[in-house]
């Protein structure tokens, strides 16, 4: 079956400008054809037209950075809180409808225990259930004692022979890349931004291990000496980044290495106090807030690759809209051009996840991901926030146009709102 995408905006995700009269043609759930409208097949020709009245189309969005089995009200045993991986599965099954629903048809889940994560990746591969794709780091891990530890299904490791057995150990689970903790972070009470935890020879002992099976590797790091010895040892993807200088940003930019900045984890203290997270925890966030915007602009022009991720769940309610959004307009606050930053969002981050070749732009021989909003974020990011259209592999999630009806699977969960997920204690 063909279904015409017709009377449209197309933004395609390479961060070139918008088509302003554009076309879609999606036959078998990939992307037949894209294009100015002068160029689409003859309507009568195709088994379905859809006029999408003016809206802007986008490849469907991606957030990077989710752990998703995340809780609130917070807890530092977030594990333990779920019982048994079956239940836990259950919750991240939750979360990936919650994030489809919000025009993310693509999560990266950097950090999840006893492979609750892989199991719903591949039911949501095999089309058993709908929800967003999931590429997945699998366990986290971190050194003894290190950001992470006290019960979040990371694995603690000690020396390099025990990190490399751990990877491989990943590695053989199927995970789509490795996922370690090099310095303290935000939740733990008692460790700070710029505390290293890992050796080099324990970062080497893992980007090895991971890069011999072809696999990329994500880095939790705070500060600039930490960053600088990971590029050193192969890391390929920083996460977070709060303390970056300009000469740090160079280097990364010099070495190709990817950065997922998460700035709306720490522009969100109000949320997190909604939320029951821990003053001391509150506290860190507000004090390295304004330094995390300056480091991620330091990246940005020093030209390093980024992606976008949260380090919230995708779907989050944050300010107005929801939080893989508002990264996005996080990313132009710091100084990111529109179309740059709706890049980061969609085809950047494909590449990033190496899935470039399935999903993440607008051409031929692609799934058929994309979304489309009312109005133009390619001139006001804002717009971004109006999302009435979503559609993954072909298939017709949500459907808001006025004068539009479409058949198709409509995950909104019980007790969701349409601009985002709040926390129900499950």
């Amino acid at each position: 079956m063909q279904t015409l995408y017709h009377n449209c905006r197309l933004i395609d995700g390479t961060g070139a400008p918008a088509v302003e009269q554009g076309y879609l043609l999606v036959e078998d759930g990939m992307i037949r054809s894209v294009g100015a409208i002068q160029d689409a097949p003859d309507p009568s020709t195709v088994s379905q037209c859809v006029d999408l009245k003016g809206r802007t189309v986008l490849p469907g969005l991606f957030n990077c950075h989710v752990h998703m089995a995340l809780r609130f009200p917070f807890s530092s045993y977030c594990v333990d809180e779920y019982k048994t991986p079956a239940y836990r599965a259950m919750v991240i099954y939750r979360r990936a409808m919650e994030a489809l629903w919000c025009g993310v048809t693509t999560v990266r889940a950097v950090g999840e225990a006893d492979d609750a994560d892989l199991a719903v990746r591949d039911a949501i591969e095999k089309n058993m259930v709908m929800g967003s794709r999931i590429v997945s780091a699998g366990s986290i891990l971190i050194a003894h004692g290190g950001h992470g530890a006290g019960g979040w299904g990371s694995v603690e490791c000690s020396g390099p022979d025990e990190f490399r057995k751990a990877a491989r150990l990943e590695l053989f689970k199927g995970v789509d890349l490795l996922k370690v903790c090099i310095t303290g972070g935000m939740v733990g009470e008692h460790e700070g931004a710029a505390d290293v935890q890992m050796t080099e020879e324990e970062i080497l002992a893992v980007t090895q291990s991971a890069h011999n099976a072809g696999k990329k590797v994500a880095a939790h790091l705070g500060h600039d000496t930490a960053i600088l010895t990971a590029i050193r040892c192969g890391i390929d993807t920083v996460e977070h980044a709060y303390i970056c200088s300009p000469d740090t940003a160079e280097e990364m930019a010099k070495a190709g290495t990817w950065l997922v900045p998460t700035l709306a984890v720490t522009n969100a203290c109000d949320y997190l106090e909604k939320h029951h997270n821990p003053a001391y925890h509150i506290e860190k966030i507000r004090a390295i807030g304004q330094q995390h915007k300056k480091s991620i602009a330091n990246c940005i022009r020093a030209g390093v690759p980024i992606g976008v991720g949260t380090d919230l769940l995708a779907s989050d309610p944050l300010d107005g809209t929801n939080a893989t959004v508002r990264e996005v307009e996080l990313l132009t606050e710091a100084g990111m051009d529109n179309l740059s930053a709706l890049a980061a969002a969609t085809g950047n981050s494909a590449r990033l996840c190496g899935i470039e070749e399935k999903t993440g732009t607008l051409r031929p021989g692609l799934e058929a991901d994309f979304i489309a909003v009312d109005g133009c974020p390619d001139q006001c990011i804002q717009d971004l926030r109006n999302l009435e259209f979503v559609c993954k592999g072909g298939s017709v999630v949500r459907c808001q146009i006025p004068g539009v009806s479409l058949p198709g699977f409509a995950p909104l969960p019980f007790g969701m709102a349409p601009e985002g997920a709040s926390f129900i204690d499950w």
